[in-house]
């Protein structure tokens, strides 16, 4: 399969793009840092705005699903998260790629209540900007004409460091993952191999589904 990683350069693009090539897949590796993408063995590296959808058809030409985990926290630029879901909801069908993997937040998740985690009291007032932009990025995903193939996954709460240990699990919906202690958690490298699972099997096409164990 070929493969468009969109924020390459960051840590959780990068372990999805090294996933994907430890799978055996050909990668693009599109990001904002050159020096991070060259230290990737990928296919081809390219760069472009992610919110412009004449910029970004380009380099995604020719594969056949892309990927998207941009975040803009050294500027804060949440805007840049739904503007990637509308400039690639545009994009893909003009160069005709179907498949899109949105890697989404987990703050638009719901509790066992039914409450979204970003609306609880508790919810860290830091991070209140970036789970509605991407809230708004999935709303853009949903309300979408259905010719871009989409799906969007959220990690657990608590998005934490470490390799793929395999035992996750995944379920479609807007519902958290909790373990047996009531915890929601996932590491890096099992949010990435969550990914490439669902591009390989495609189990939750249109779809938000949730990641964790």
């Amino acid at each position: 399969m070929r493969i468009a990683v969109i924020g390459a350069s960051g840590w959780l693009g990068g372990a999805i793009a090294r996933e994907a090539l430890a799978r055996g897949h050909e990668v693009t590796a599109i990001g904002r840092d050159p020096a991070r993408l060259a230290s990737l063995e990928v296919t081809a590296v390219a760069h472009a705005d992610v919110t412009d959808p004449a910029a970004i058809a380009g380099p995604v030409k020719g594969n056949d699903a892309v990927v998207v985990a941009v975040v803009d926290r050294a500027n804060e630029n949440w805007d840049v998260i739904p503007r990637a879901a509308a400039a690639l909801l545009e994009a893909l069908p003009m160069v005709g790629v179907k498949r899109l993997l949105f890697m989404g937040g987990a703050g638009s998740l719901e509790d066992e209540s039914g409450v979204r985690l970003v609306d609880k009291p508790d919810f860290p007032p830091e991070y209140v900007p970036e789970a509605l932009a991407q809230a708004e990025a999935l709303a853009a995903l949903r309300k979408s004409s259905g010719v871009v193939e989409w799906s969007y996954l959220s990690p657990s709460p608590m998005l934490i460091p470490g390799e793929k240990n395999g035992n996750y699990r995944v379920r479609a919906g807007d519902r958290a993952l909790v373990d047996e202690r009531g915890e929601s958690r996932i590491a890096a490298g099992d949010l990435a191999a969550a990914a490439l699972d669902e591009l390989e099997q495609n189990r939750f096409p249109g779809q938000r589904f949730t990641a964790g164990y």
